[in-house]
């Protein structure tokens, strides 16, 4: 998530993160989407931006 704001300066949106997933880790979209969310069940962006230690966009209403 960090490696992808140096590069785009914009926080990776979950579209990315389960093409991420779905490429690095050999596995269905389906099958990643469902993984992001069972590891970040309270919504990927308000979790995964803490505990990165990025501060949550202002335009984003997705979970």
């Amino acid at each position: 998530m960090r490696d992808y704001w140096r590069e785009h300066q914009v926080t990776p949106d979950v579209r990315h993160v389960i093409g991420f997933l779905a490429s690095n880790q050999g596995m269905d979209k389906k099958v990643a989407k469902d993984q992001l969310f069972e590891l970040f069940p309270y919504g990927y962006v308000q979790q995964a931006c803490k505990i990165a230690g990025m501060i949550k966009p202002r335009a984003w209403s997705t979970g």
